[in-house]
């Protein structure tokens, strides 16, 4: 199933009978079904009613609520599971700081592994500095063993990332360039592109999460902070190289984005409803599997899956094992 994305400015959103209706102006847009649908995006000035409000919660689909921009809001949703037992499991194991720098260094370093798997499978024919560059991320990322707090795992982290984000800006061959990370608002396409990718993919983690019932303000390596959902923060690290900068350099690469799908507004980039429409349909691709030939039910299913198997290992004590994008390449070849 997948996620229907509405962004015309001025739409409102209604139920009519046992369906979900878009009109604008009284005139209509589109029609679907509740039932085939894991959520619905609402973006900037998009209304919904009460009634399609409650059709939807009663029908398991989630509402998320995002500005134009692209910035997530928050979401509507049917009360979440109640499954205290797993959340006293999960503030056991926070307790724990053995445990919990165990699980920190495990996210840390898989996301390290992503990153180095996306350089290293790329075909390069510029840029020979990528090999050094991957010898500097290895040789950082052997420090995580002797990594005593979070603090410490972080701050490999972003010293990994700054030199695998210098090298991933020589993978682009289009009218853009790509000079390292920037949001807040993004300042350029690329940026754009890959700040609004990774708010997706944190929403879908949050829901994946939730709907284990999990404590999403209780993070392992972000820890917490108020008004933060640092476990899925936590969880999103394994899943940034594998969909999102893949994803990024695909569109870019392939010029399915050009300058025409973006618009300057004051000191930001963003993009525009054609822009945002090629967006919405590739990532639902790679989301649902319909992209790179992806196993299962794609990255959506597989989300959902390692939140299951966090749950299990969380409450059984054993040691939970992140998205590896190497691996996955193996099954996939066998």
């Amino acid at each position: 199933m997948a996620v229907i994305y509405i962004k015309e400015q001025g739409t409102i959103v209604q139920k009519k009978g046992g369906r979900i209706a878009v009109s604008k102006n009284s005139q209509p847009l589109m029609e679907f079904p509740a039932s085939n649908i894991d959520g619905v995006a609402l973006m900037g000035n998009v209304q919904i009613t009460a009634q399609a409000l409650h059709f939807l919660m009663q029908q398991g689909v989630d509402i998320s609520h995002y500005t134009y921009g692209g910035q997530y809001l928050g979401q509507t949703a049917a009360e979440s599971s109640k499954n205290i037992f797993l959340r006293l499991s999960q503030y056991e194991l926070y307790n724990d700081e053995t445990k919990r720098l165990a699980m920190a260094a495990a996210i840390v370093t898989n996301k390290i592994d992503n990153q180095l798997c996306v350089i290293s499978r790329h075909r390069w024919e510029e840029y020979p500095e990528w090999k050094e560059d991957v010898k500097q991320i290895r040789k950082l990322q052997e420090k995580i063993a002797a990594a005593k707090t979070g603090n410490e795992l972080l701050g490999i982290e972003g010293m990994c990332s700054n030199i695998y984000f210098r090298t991933f800006g020589h993978m682009f061959c289009c009218d853009f360039k790509f000079h390292g990370r920037n949001r807040r608002p993004p300042r350029d396409p690329i940026n754009v592109i890959i700040s609004l990718g990774y708010t997706f993919l944190t929403k879908e983690i949050c829901s994946a999460l939730e709907a284990e019932s999990f404590e999403p303000y209780l993070g392992f390596l972000h820890g917490i902070r108020y008004g933060r959902k640092s476990l899925a923060l936590d969880i999103v690290e394994e899943f940034r190289q594998p969909v999102i900068d893949r994803m990024a350099l695909k569109m870019f690469n392939k010029r399915m984005l050009s300058k025409y799908d973006f618009e300057n507004e004051d000191d930001r980039v963003i993009l525009n409803t054609d822009g945002f429409r090629k967006f919405c349909t590739e990532y639902e691709k790679w989301m649902a599997g319909k992209e790179n030939g992806e196993r299962e039910a794609g990255f959506r299913g597989i989300i959902h899956r390692q939140a299951a198997s966090l749950k299990q290992c969380i409450q059984k004590g054993t040691a939970y094992v992140p998205f590896s994008l190497e691996a996955e390449h193996v099954r996939s070849e066998l």
